[in-house]
């Protein structure tokens, strides 16, 4: 006959039995994804499982007793952190938490908590949080927004670059062709007075073709990436007096006066041909929105490790509101000049995709009818 086990037997097995399934459930807690945690109202932990050492590199006995949020939560998280613990507290569960936890090697771990207010609950007497390790996810959504921020960037770059294409640069060629027609009519009349007036509209037309042709070309080959940085030991004051005979033609046609207050000779290492392109948009624009008779003064500051160019006029000034938008492709702000030069304010946004690559900056400084300075700043190698 089987003989039935004793009391202290079946107490022995008991306990066995408690023993391996607490030994089990040890287990899975060391081994668990999350990291439990169970603390009072006061956000002090008085339990935190060992997959805590896995996560995070602190052992348990590391991050009990001590205030968890003040200590370990990111300054910027501590008051949303709190925020989550009040509405455990308050409404007995809570939907979830992210927040930056240090890790002991210093750097920083995103986790998501979820918890259940078992506080009035004798056996537990805790607030229950189930937290988990979501740096992976985190460093995967800022991924996709990066993407997405591009993606809208290129959108607007394509938009901005048809719009040019579309509208700004066929204007000036309707006009090439139209007085063109005149000309030609003018010519078979021989009505040789109206010939030279023709011929200097269509000039002028020309000049602003080929110029937004060149600053559409070469901003172009910067969005592809196809356009080369190659930086070179040069004489800038020369490289600056070369752009401004270049531009004198235009600027004596509207009795503008170009001043310079230049040092003697200044070397600069940087790309000859992106600094030219930068100069000579920057003056360019200077002549377009002066008046006749007006003056642009261009100087240089030396300082210990920059070069600072400032492009100043007494034309006809930009809007204070209007000053942020114009080296932004997402604003298409463009003015009329003085003498009703169009433009798409597509220099400006070259020059701070070129002064960039230098690792420069760009500003400008505006009063309405007063006039504007342009200024930027390319580095200086020793």
């Amino acid at each position: 006959m089987n003989r039935k086990p004793t009391y202290k037997e079946l107490e022995q097995q008991l306990e066995e039995f408690k023993k391996s399934n607490a030994d089990k459930f040890n287990q899975l807690i060391k081994n668990s994804f999350d990291i439990l945690v169970l603390l009072d109202a006061n956000g002090i932990q008085h339990y935190v499982s060992e997959s805590c050492e896995r996560i995070l590199g602190f052992k348990p006995e590391e991050l009990i007793h001590i205030s968890v949020i003040e200590k370990m939560i990111h300054p910027e998280d501590q008051e949303k952190t709190l925020a989550g613990l009040k509405a455990i507290l308050e409404n007995d569960t809570n939907g979830g938490v992210h927040y930056r936890h240090l890790h002991k090697n210093g750097s920083w771990v995103y986790l998501e908590a979820f918890g259940t207010n078992q506080i009035n609950n004798p056996l537990i007497k805790s607030v229950v949080l189930n937290v988990r390790d979501i740096t992976e996810r985190k460093k995967t959504e800022k991924e996709l927004l990066e993407i997405s921020t591009r993606l809208r960037e290129a959108n607007r770059t394509k938009d901005r670059f048809f719009s040019i294409i579309g509208h700004d640069l066929r204007s000036p060629f309707n006009g090439i062709v139209g007085f063109s027609e005149i000309l030609l009519n003018q010519i078979q009349k021989k009505n040789y007075n109206a010939i030279e007036n023709y011929a200097k509209i269509i000039r002028d037309s020309s000049e602003r073709a080929m110029n937004l042709l060149t600053n559409l070309l070469e901003w172009s080959r910067t969005q592809t990436g196809s356009i080369k940085f190659n930086p070179e030991n040069f004489e800038f004051v020369a490289t600056v007096n070369d752009v401004v005979d270049l531009l004198n033609d235009s600027a004596q046609q509207k009795s503008i006066f170009i001043s310079k207050k230049l040092p003697q000779k200044i070397h600069l290492i940087a790309d000859k041909a992106m600094v030219k392109t930068i100069l000579r948009n920057l003056i360019t624009n200077a002549i377009k929105f002066t008046n006749p008779s007006g003056k642009i003064t261009i100087s240089i500051e030396i300082k210990a490790e920059e070069l600072i160019v400032s492009v100043t006029d007494n034309g006809i000034g930009i809007e204070k509101e209007d000053l942020a938008k114009l080296f932004r492709i997402d604003y298409s702000h463009s003015t009329l000049g003085t003498n009703k030069e169009t433009g798409t304010g597509l220099g400006l946004l070259l020059c701070k995709e070129f002064i960039a690559m230098h690792n420069g900056s760009i500003w400008a400084e505006s009063n309405k009818l007063v006039g504007s300075k342009f200024n930027f700043s390319l580095p200086q190698k020793h």
